[in-house]
């Protein structure tokens, strides 16, 4: 975290990821983009996801399925 990133490789991402830039620039997006933008996205699904599981465990615990034999 102390070291800084070669100047030449933030560049270099710059140049050849777009969505690097959008990603990296004060400015590279609008607050409206963030939300649908690829890694954003991607992140909020995988809390929602873990939010269900969680969700679900707690259900089958304090209240098991009556069709399911317990292991």
């Amino acid at each position: 975290m102390d070291v800084p990133v070669d100047p030449a490789l933030v560049d270099d991402l710059l140049m050849r990821v777009p969505d690097f830039r959008r990603a990296y620039e004060p400015d590279g997006m609008t607050p409206a983009e963030f939300e649908s933008f690829g890694a954003s996205a991607r992140t909020l699904r995988t809390f929602i996801k873990s939010y269900h599981d969680l969700q679900a465990a707690i259900r089958d615990i304090t209240l098991p399925d009556p069709d399911v034999k317990a292991r």
